[in-house]
C-alpha cells in the first residue's frame, strides 16, 4: 500500500491518522489521513480467498474487494474474469494474468480514508494495491447497497470457482496459479497433506481443487444418488455466500466437541447435494458437501440433523450394512434420537430439531406429519415420507418405525 509520502508498507501496518495516497476515478493523487484501519492477525485461514495474478505479482483479496478497471468501473474480486483488465495507479491498462479461489493462511486487513458515503467520483476513496487500484473498505461496504456510479454491481455475473464460471472460462480458476518466475508469495500448497498440517506457513494458498475431497465409493451418503442428482437442479444459495459455510463449519465445531473420534470434513466446492460417512484405514470420516449445504431449502437446523444421521452411521448399532456402518433408517432414528439429543441440550433439543424435521419435510417434499407409510427399504434410504415419520418418532422415543427397519 502507497503511503502519503510515496513510499510502501503492508497494509497491515496502517495505523488510524496515518496518511496514504488515495485519488477518484481522475486519478489525481494526494495524501489522506485513514479513518479506519482494522483486520485480523497473520495466522488465520480465510475462507475463499481470491488470488488475483497480473504481470509479474500477484494479490489476494477478500471476495468482496472492489478493483478499479480500465474502463473506471469497480468490480467485485469474486466476478473478475481473466479477461479483465486493472489499472495502475498512472491510469496504464493492466491485463489480468488468472485469477484463482482457494483458502490463505495468513492476516487480512482494511483501511478507509472516510465514513462517510462515497461521491459519485470516488474521489479519495481509490488506493494504490501492490501495483493496481482498490477501493478503500467503506466504499467496499456501501457498494452492497448504494447507488455508486463508478461501481459496476456484476451481481449477475458468474461467481469464480461456481460450475456457472467454471463453464465459460475453463477449470483454471480453482487450480494452483502459475506464478510469475522467482516470486514465490503466496506459497501455494497443491498437496492436500499440506493443507491438513499444522505448520501450514502464513502467506499458503490451497487451490480450491486441492481441498476438494474423495470420498470411497461405499460411503454411506444422506440421500442415494439419484435422489441427490435430482436435486442437483434445485435453487442453491450462492457458491460465494459466507453464511451456509460458516454456519457449517460452527457445526463441525459443536459436533466435534462431542464425537472427537470423528475427522470431519465440508467440502464447501463440489456441487454433490449429499453428505457422506465412511471408515478409512480405521479412521471415521464425516463429509458435508457444498451441494447440500447451499440448499436453500436447508438451514442451520437442518444441517445438523444431516451431521446427526452421518454420525448414526458410525454409532447407530444394528442393522448394519457390511461395512460395519449402521443402515440408513437406523442413522435417521439414531441421529435424531441421541446425536441431536447430546449436541443440543434441554430445550435446544426440541427447538432445534422441530425446526430441522420441518425443512426436511420441505427438503423431501413430503407433509411433516408422524405418521409412517407401509412397507420397508430395507438398509437403503428410506422414502421421504418414512424419514420425516421416523425423525417425529425418535424425538417421541416411541421406536422406530417399521418402514425404516
Amino acid at each position: 500500500m502507497q503511503t502519503g509520502d510515496g513510499l510502501f508498507k503492508a497494509i497491515e501496518t496502517f495505523s488510524i491518522g496515518d496518511e496514504v495516497l488515495a485519488a477518484g476515478v481522475d486519478l489525481n493523487w494526494s495524501a489522506k489521513p485513514v479513518v479506519f484501519s482494522s483486520g485480523t492477525t497473520v495466522a488465520s485461514l480465510q475462507r475463499f480467498t481470491v488470488l488475483v495474478v497480473y504481470q509479474n505479482t500477484a494479490i489476494a483479496v477478500t471476495s468482496d474487494h472492489l478493483f478499479l478497471l480500465e474502463n473506471r468501473t469497480l468490480k467485485r474480486a469474486d466476478r473478475l474474469a481473466p479477461t479483465d483488465v486493472l489499472v495502475s495507479p498512472q491510469g496504464e491498462a493492466v491485463p489480468i494474468t488468472s485469477v484463482h479461489v482457494g483458502d490463505y493462511y495468513a492476516g487480512f486487513h482494511h483501511i478507509a480514508t472516510s465514513l462517510d458515503s462515497p461521491g459519485q467520483d470516488l474521489d479519495g476513496r481509490l488506493l494504490n494495491t501492490n501495483g493496481v487500484i482498490s477501493a478503500d473498505y467503506v466504499v467496499q461496504l456501501r457498494a452492497r447497497s448504494e447507488d455508486v456510479t463508478a461501481f459496476s454491481a456484476a451481481e449477475d455475473l458468474p461467481v469464480i470457482g461456481s460450475p456457472e464460471y467454471t463453464a465459460q472460462y475453463g477449470e483454471s480458476s480453482r487450480q494452483a496459479p502459475q506464478l510469475p518466475q522467482g516470486f514465490n508469495e503466496p506459497k501455494v500448497i497443491v498437496d492436500p497433506r499440506g493443507y491438513n498440517a499444522p505448520d501450514l506457513e502464513p502467506n499458503s494458498f490451497v487451490p480450491a481443487a486441492t481441498i476438494a475431497l474423495r470420498v470411497p465409493d461405499d460411503a454411506c451418503s444422506f440421500i442415494s444418488k439419484e435422489e441427490a442428482a435430482r436435486k442437483a437442479q434445485d435453487p442453491k444459495r450462492a457458491f460465494s455466500d459466507p453464511a451456509a459455510r460458516e454456519w457449517s463449519e460452527a457445526l463441525v465445531h459443536l459436533h466435534r466437541a462431542w464425537y472427537p473420534d470423528i475427522t470431519y470434513h465440508v467440502d464447501w466446492t463440489d456441487e454433490d447435494v449429499n453428505a457422506y460417512a465412511w471408515v478409512e484405514n480405521g479412521v471415521r470420516h464425516v463429509a458435508l458437501k457444498g451441494g447440500l449445504i447451499r440448499h436453500t431449502k436447508l438451514e442451520t437446523e437442518a444441517i445438523a440433523l444431516v451431521l446427526a444421521h452421518e454420525i448414526g452411521h458410525h454409532y447407530g448399532g444394528n442393522p448394519t450394512f457390511p461395512s460395519g456402518l449402521s443402515c440408513e433408517g437406523q442413522a435417521d432414528y439414531y441421529g435424531v434420537r441421541d446425536a441431536m439429543r447430546r449436541v443440543w441440550f434441554g430445550f435446544q433439543y426440541i427447538t432445534v430439531t422441530d425446526a430441522a424435521i420441518a425443512q426436511m419435510a420441505n427438503f423431501f417434499s413430503v407433509p411433516n406429519v408422524p405418521t409412517a407409510p407401509g412397507g420397508s427399504a430395507g438398509c437403503g434410504h428410506p422414502p421421504g415420507a418414512c424419514r420425516i415419520a421416523t425423525y417425529h418418532a425418535a424425538v417421541r422415543l416411541s421406536g422406530k418405525p417399521a418402514c425404516a427397519a
